[in-house]
């Protein structure tokens, strides 16, 4: 059944987490992981266990695997789309989630001593970080060992956590969001932005055209222009663009389908269009991807 986007974009967006309300930190595990673009004012923590895809953290898009670790800010939009979406599954956990806000913990706290770094890192979250190497690796384990702990025990682990984060080099952390990303958070925009997106994404592998698209919002071409900028920090054809490469590195790894086959079933209908616009988005051509996720036999790798 077709839905408006107009009448979705209504829709409250913003995630109530209401255990911060009566705890320090929130620690769960979830079977499935949020596909919503939703923002909340708490900082999340958040280790994917079991999925592949993408995720969109404000305005960045990166890849989603098992094992990503990336604490999003407070009230930074995001969502995560796996390339096979399943049902949630208690037997296999989708998700390790920590929680938590700078008024959680307190004024009092945080202003310690020996908060002091552990502050200074908080205060840099707005951009959203993304963690790799040695400092992934010692919080993923940290995180699985909370699983059975209890609350104070999961609380002084919290603070070897946020310890280790604030701590990590350069080199093992990335951040994600522009200095200059600013998005309109109420309902009704987040909301909308969302219901594009699911837009979007039904329509990934045929023509879409922004006068289609701004139909529906039920804008004009230009104003949704400038709303849909101003609140993912991406124009609209490079963010489809992106979602198409994301969809063609699939196939690349996946199939023995040709770079000329990819390129039409993933939605471009040039192919030097197609090769150009992936080397921008992933800093190398399709071959040479396909190539990188190839063994020296030459078989396929599963990507979960």
């Amino acid at each position: 059944m077709k839905t408006s986007l107009g009448k979705r974009g209504r829709d409250a967006q913003r995630e109530m987490i209401t255990a911060i309300d009566s705890q320090l930190i929130s620690f769960k595990v979830d079977t499935d992981i949020w596909t919503t673009w939703h923002y909340h004012p708490e900082i999340d923590l958040l280790l994917t266990v079991k999925n592949t895809g993408y995720h969109i953290t404000g305005d960045y898009m990166g890849e989603l695997r098992p094992g990503t670790l990336i604490l999003n800010g407070s009230n930074v939009p995001h969502a995560f789309h796996p390339n096979e979406p399943e049902e949630g599954d208690p037997e296999r956990p989708a998700m390790l989630v920590l929680q938590f806000s700078e008024e959680s913990l307190g004024e009092g706290f945080l202003s310690k001593l020996e908060m002091s770094r552990i502050r200074a890192f908080l205060e840099s979250t707005g951009r959203s970080y993304e963690f790799f190497g040695e400092t992934r690796s010692r919080v993923e384990t940290m995180m699985w060992e909370m699983v059975d702990q209890n609350g104070p025990q999961r609380f002084a682990q919290f603070i070897l956590i946020l310890d280790t984060l604030a701590s990590a080099p350069d080199a093992e952390r990335r951040p994600l969001v522009s200095p200059i990303y600013a998005p309109s958070l109420n309902d009704e925009n987040v909301g909308k932005i969302d219901a594009v997106k699911s837009w979007i994404m039904e329509r990934l592998e045929r023509t879409i055209r922004l006068e289609d698209v701004s139909r529906e919002a039920r804008m004009s071409p230009k104003s949704f222009s400038r709303f849909f900028k101003k609140n993912t920090g991406k124009a609209f054809i490079p963010y489809v663009n992106e979602l198409r490469i994301g969809l063609a590195c699939r196939r690349l790894i996946e199939s023995d389908a040709s770079v000329a086959e990819i390129c039409f079933a993933s939605g471009f209908n040039n192919l030097s269009n197609f090769n150009r616009r992936f080397r921008e988005v992933k800093g190398m051509s399709p071959r040479e991807l396909r190539a990188r996720y190839r063994d020296r036999s030459g078989r396929r790798i599963p990507m979960g």
